[in-house]
């Protein structure tokens, strides 16, 4: 059976990977390629033709479509007009290339002068804007763009008169007009060369009869094959996946089917770089020699036509038949040894799909042939033809090391720069962008901090100027974002948009149910689209696309403003579907939810500027979140932003400050948090909201024991107060929230039987509440375990701390602060190996969350446990890492545990060390052993 079959599958996509080609052909190197053979073809065909001016227009046009070519980087519209005069010149040439100067009308002759006259224009116009640096080209792309435009409006006037303008959109047509005229132009080359043979016999037939001088004579050469470019000097992250190809290419057994490579991924991570690393391993030196492995530069071959001639002159091929297919056939069975043939940048002929079959067929013919091995690099998630016929790589970006490696190669200067780390992530460690950005460092001289302000400020643009700006990241995404297959369905710009907006990707049916709108007629149809051109990628069941991808849609001139608004809309939605509170029954659900959205939640919220409850409520619920998981403030301070611009919804106002405080205290910023919650306590008796000024005043309860020094008569009056408004509004919730906090002061107050009482009537007042009471009876759990333990009370307080964990657990908030106190119990217990599994886990949980006195605490208990434990060298390194946390902290309970920590650093070293007063105090506070 045919190993490629003809599929109707849609077509990949794009041209080339700019950072492979900053290690693969030079301009020089393609030189030789197909289709300025075809033109130097078709000059020299039209040479030959008697009417004053068409060589001169070919000569034009070579011109013009070179200037497109070097302005394509800043001007969108080039290539259309370079595309517009080959195909004119291609057809002009084919008409009159065979006919006698009587034969050709004056009217014709007339159409061709006023054809020059224009082309003429057209090249001044060019050469005035070749004549702008990057940046002007860039600043006034849009003025430029307009003048572009004006020579494809006065070449269309020349074009209404000239008669073969019919013929010009049809591609089969000129792919056939094209290898007519390469034959034409071969047939004549080899008329010439059975001349000079003749010429050269002559001269040999007179020198042996008379005396002539030297002469030099030349006979044709055999076409060498093209010369595979050496790679670059910097090549770092790749070696796995070279040996995994190297071993696949060379290992195949006598008489089995050689393998099919397809190298696949997106411009930039460096494919044709890793391919050239491969042809260049020994092991493949050695299984194909160096004449063996031939390179097909694919990159320019729009054409069926240009890519027979790029294979025709990569293999070296001599004979001519008239047939490029039979003669590169031919030429490649000539090996006697395995042959590899390395189709690099396959994409652009494979994307044309007018004559993907044509292109089909070459494969199948050359892949019949049993010595050949196929290694093919495409900008594309899926490979050509039938997907199961190849071993398929996708190449990924390369990790954090192997970026430093190649950006400190370039810029040795950037060492010791702290900054590098957070660059190198923001890139995404795409091999190209690093490439680009350590040469703009090293140029510059500028530290990565200020490179990754002006990224951030600049996008994918600041990579692309300067003499370097035809292999920028602009120009290496655009020919992805602007292919033929992009072009053809509209809807997957769109659907890249959208995707632009989530940074961490979203699953198929998240993306069907909340970011894309309802009625997109074809979902599936886009997504092929943008795998098929390597724009999209897909980890598991996640998609997303790249960090320089996002960052080159989201610039202002790219990016659908409409779309922006329509993602906002989705993500307060998303919020406002999924705002179930702990103890509800469908909250855990709701917060896992959450959690695989956040980063794309809070990437679009964030950006947000016209104020809205619905969007302030979406950015409380999203920071309530986080209150639970990791707390944050970037979410909390820009609802607050913009809760500020509505005077005329204080409520709103209040709600925010609420919630910006309780996360203040959970990352120990307590005196902040009483600003926070004073804030919030007067908007509520100015609304007047008694309610919400109630529990606003628990709130600073809550605040006022973290900071201490707070009189326990001002802390119980103000409970007091709440509690009163409580039992008046017949708030049950609110009653026991009140006997709650009173517990809390009351055991901080040393009166321990007392707050004992008053906690577990609160506990079953909340027990009684059901789901609505769920959160808060576990915080009653947890107080009863702190206040049985300090008052050495550990049977019961390892009770209560069970219970209080297995709450938390089942409500999904953070178990820190009960696994803590548990921890603690266990070792007063002298329960020690119990003890250090649960602070080990304390401890993970702790720096998860992120809550530095926790994490400090965690460490402190786990040196005294590895101590009782007589491990005094691990006790000491806890306690050093414990000091060096509670040193980053800004509270009193900071200092008193460091002094703690230094103190049992040095009773590591002497058992019998005896506290002084103030190491005592600070012992005293914590530990109940002293």
């Amino acid at each position: 059976m045919p190993s490629f079959r003809p599929s109707r599958r849609a077509s990949k996509s794009l041209s080339d990977s700019t950072y492979d080609e900053l290690a693969k052909p030079t301009a020089t190197e393609y030189a030789s390629e197909a289709a300025k053979s075809f033109l130097d073809a078709l000059e020299a065909v039209a040479g030959q033709i008697p009417v004053p001016g068409v060589a001169a227009i070919v000569k034009i046009a070579k011109s013009i479509i070179q200037a497109c070519d070097e302005s394509h980087a800043t001007l969108e519209r080039a290539e259309e007009l370079k595309l517009r005069i080959k195909k004119l010149v291609t057809i002009l040439v084919d008409e009159l290339k065979e006919k006698e100067a009587g034969d050709i009308q004056e009217k014709l002759k007339q159409d061709v002068s006023s054809l020059l006259s224009d082309l003429k224009y057209v090249q001044r116009k060019l050469n005035d804007l070749g004549s702008q640096n990057t940046l002007l080209l860039i600043v006034f792309r849009g003025l430029n763009e307009d003048k572009v435009k004006k020579c494809l409006s006065r070449l269309d006037n020349s074009l209404a008169n000239f008669t073969l303008v019919r013929q010009i959109n049809d591609t089969k047509l000129l792919d056939r007009l094209e290898r007519r005229i390469l034959g034409f132009h071969s047939s004549h080359q080899r008329t010439l060369h059975d001349v000079k043979s003749g010429l050269d016999d002559l001269k040999v037939f007179l020198k042996e009869r008379l005396p002539l001088g030297p002469a030099n004579s030349s006979s044709s050469q055999p076409r060498r094959c093209a010369a595979i470019p050496a790679n670059s000097g910097i090549f770092h992250g790749r070696k796995l996946l070279v040996d995994q190809l190297v071993q696949l290419l060379t290992s195949n057994p006598e008489g089995q089917k050689r393998p099919r490579i397809c190298l696949l991924g997106p411009g930039g991570m460096g494919k044709t770089s890793t391919a050239l690393a491969v042809m260049a391993h020994p092991a493949m030196k050695k299984h194909f020699s160096e004449p063996n492995q031939i390179w097909v530069p694919c990159v320019k071959a729009t054409s069926v036509s240009l890519f027979l001639d790029t294979l025709y002159s990569s293999v070296g091929a001599t004979q001519n038949a008239g047939d490029s297919l039979k003669d590169v056939i031919s030429e490649i069975k000539s090996f006697t040894e395995p042959l590899i043939l390395l189709l690099d940048n396959f994409e652009t002929p494979w994307n044309v799909v007018e004559s993907r079959a044509d292109t089909q067929q070459i494969l199948y013919e050359i892949d019949q042939i049993a010595h050949v091995t196929l290694f093919i690099t495409m900008r594309s998630s899926i490979p050509p033809c039938n997907g199961t016929q190849w071993h398929s790589f996708d190449i990924e970006a390369i990790d954090g090391t192997a970026a430093r490696q190649i950006y400190l190669d370039i810029c040795p200067a950037g060492t010791n720069d702290a900054d590098l780390s957070m660059l190198l992530e923001s890139l995404g460690y795409m091999p190209l962008a690093i490439t680009l950005i350590a040469n703009m460092a090293n140029m510059t001289g500028l530290p990565a901090k200020k490179l990754l302000e002006e990224y951030n400020r600049l996008g994918t643009a600041m990579l692309g100027q300067g003499v370097g700006a035809k292999h920028g990241l602009d120009v290496c995404i655009s020919l992805s974002v602007e292919s033929a297959p992009m072009k053809r369905h509209p809807g997957a710009y769109d659907l890249l948009a959208r995707l632009a907006l989530l940074p961490v990707g979203t699953t198929y049916d998240a993306l069907v149910k909340w970011w894309v709108v309802r009625d997109s007629p074809d979902l599936l149809g886009a997504m092929q689209v943008l795998a098929e051109t390597s724009l999209i990628r897909r980890r598991e069941t996640n998609y997303f696309i790249l960090p320089v991808i996002r960052s080159y849609i989201l610039h202002p001139s790219r990016f659908p403003s409409e779309i922006r608004t329509e993602m906002i809309s989705s993500a307060c939605n998303f919020l406002a579907c999924h705002n179930a509170s702990p103890g509800h029954p469908s909250f855990n659900e709701q917060a896992a939810a959450i959690s695989s959205e956040e980063g794309n939640l809070q990437s679009i919220l964030i950006q947000a500027t016209d104020p809205a409850p619905g969007l302030i409520e979406a950015l409380r619920v999203l920071a309530q979140h986080q209150l639970s998981t990791r707390p944050r403030l970037e979410v909390i301070e820009h609802a607050l932003k913009l809760s500020r611009q509505m005077e005329d919804h204080q409520l709103i106002v209040g709600d925010v400050l609420t919630c910006y405080g309780r996360i203040l205290l959970n990352v120990d910023r307590f005196d902040h948090a009483e600003e926070k919650f004073s804030l919030a306590h007067q908007i509520f008796l100015s609304i007047p909201d008694e309610r919400r000024a109630a529990r606003c005043a628990l709130d600073l309860v809550d605040a006022y024991s973290f900071m201490g020094g707070i009189p326990f008569e001002k802390q119980t009056r103000l409970v007091a107060e709440a509690r009163s408004v409580f039992e008046r509004l017949n708030d049950a919730e609110g009653v026991a929230l009140s006997l709650y906090y009173l517990g809390i002061i009351t055991g901080q107050n040393h009166s321990r039987p007392e707050a004992i009482e008053l906690l577990a009537l609160a506990r079953k007042m909340f027990h009684d509440l059901g789901d609505s009471g769920a959160l808060n009876h576990s915080k009653c759990s947890f107080f009863l375990e702190q206040v049985y333990y300090w008052d050495k009370q550990y049977d019961a307080a390892l009770i209560a701390g069970t219970a209080a964990v297995r709450e938390y657990d089942c409500l999904s908030q953070y178990p820190g602060d009960p696994m803590l106190a548990l921890g603690q119990i266990l070792f007063m217990q002298g329960n020690y190996p119990d003890a250090l599994e649960t602070l080990d886990r304390t401890l993970a949980i702790c720096k998860a969350y992120g809550r530095p006195i926790d994490i400090s605490q965690s460490l402190e208990m786990i040196g005294r446990t590895l101590a009782k434990m007589d491990r005094a060298l691990a006790a000491q390194g806890a306690y050093m890492e414990a000091t060096r946390y509670y040193g980053a902290t800004k509270v009193a309970e900071g200092e008193l545990g460091m002094t703690r920590c230094r103190f049992f650093i040095r009773q590591a070293v002497d058992p019998a060390l005896v506290p002084t007063f103030e190491e005592r105090l600070a012992l005293c506070g914590f530990h109940r052993d002293f």
